[in-house]
């Protein structure tokens, strides 16, 4: 950590990093897992939340095993207490909150207790708050990727599939937001129908429940929302760099083209075999082989977010 991080005043914020995909198995657990701990080793307080509530797995990467879980955060009585749950991990500087059990009650919070949760994510003393989605586009999980415009990582693979997925999870973050922007059962209803944003914005022009400046106020509003979402991409499992840049830019293109979104290349990650032995083995690779290129790809990234 920098001499004047360590002088100045202790944040009241901590910076949220939330690490979503649009297909399971993209790796976005390891990558989630391997950042905090290389990103906390360098002196930030980081905080990594499992946000997958059905199937969580981040204490299995660690090797941690944890008495309380997010179920106990979701049972509480009267106010919300997220440091109930709040772990230490073998790691310096990491704690965890650990996922759910999977139990039907809890894999679908009710939407005061996401809210509750989200709020009490904002007021941890922490420098960063790293937070692993669940794969799809859960409302859940657009709503915990959509707490930050900038600072959203979605993890793909140089497949075809995992690309068109990817597009469709920032299609469906994108028209969340828009959705929660209005709080508007016509525009809502509208969103549901179309693939792109620049159908729904067709759409609005058309629209004769709305007066001519309504309609260009809407989507003169649609471009500002568009263009303020920034997602970042890390293409994992590539065997070069320019099989990540292609996937990249395969995304980048639709992204643009029919979004209106300009997402970011914050790096890649080579494949390497030895990554499933340190998930079995409950010891992330960045700590168990720090020389692996997989592993200098983790240290890249943590820098290109800004985390020296």
């Amino acid at each position: 950590m920098h001499l004047e991080q360590q002088d100045a005043a202790p944040r009241t914020t901590p910076e949220i990093l939330v690490v979503g995909g649009g297909k399971g198995g993209v790796g976005k657990t390891c990558i989630a897992v391997n950042c905090a701990v290389e990103i906390a080793r360098r002196g930030w307080r980081v905080v990594l939340l499992d946000a997958d509530l059905s199937c969580s797995n981040i204490e299995t990467v660690l090797g941690y095993r944890a008495e309380v879980h997010l179920d106990d955060f979701f049972h509480q009585k009267g106010g919300k207490d997220l440091s109930a749950v709040l772990c230490q991990t073998p790691y310096e500087n990491l704690r965890l909150i650990p996922g759910t059990t999977g139990l039907l009650d809890v894999a679908n919070p009710r939407y005061q207790q996401k809210v509750a949760l989200i709020r009490e994510l904002r007021n941890l003393d922490a420098d960063l708050v790293i937070i692993d989605l669940d794969a799809g586009a859960h409302l859940n999980t657009l709503d915990f990727f959509l707490m930050t415009e900038t600072n959203g990582i979605l993890v793909i693979t140089p497949e075809r599939t995992s690309i068109d997925n990817a597009f469709k999870f920032l299609r469906a973050a994108l028209f969340r937001r828009i959705e929660r922007f209005y709080q508007s059962p016509e525009l809502g209803l509208l969103l549901r129908r179309l693939e792109t944003l620049s159908d729904f914005m067709e759409c609005v022009k058309k629209a004769d429940c709305f007066e001519d400046h309504t309609r260009q106020q809407v989507c003169e509003e649609l471009q500002r929302i568009a263009q303020s979402f920034r997602p970042k991409i890390v293409v994992n499992k590539v065997s070069n760099a320019y099989e990540a840049k292609v996937a990249a830019n395969i995304l980048a293109k639709y992204t643009r083209q029919l979004l209106c979104i300009e997402p970011e290349s914050l790096g890649f990650l080579y494949f390497d075999n030895y990554v499933s032995e340190a998930v079995n083995s409950g010891v992330p690779f960045i700590v168990s082989r720090p020389r692996l290129k997989v592993s200098a790809c983790v240290v890249d990234v943590a820098n290109r977010l800004g985390y020296f």
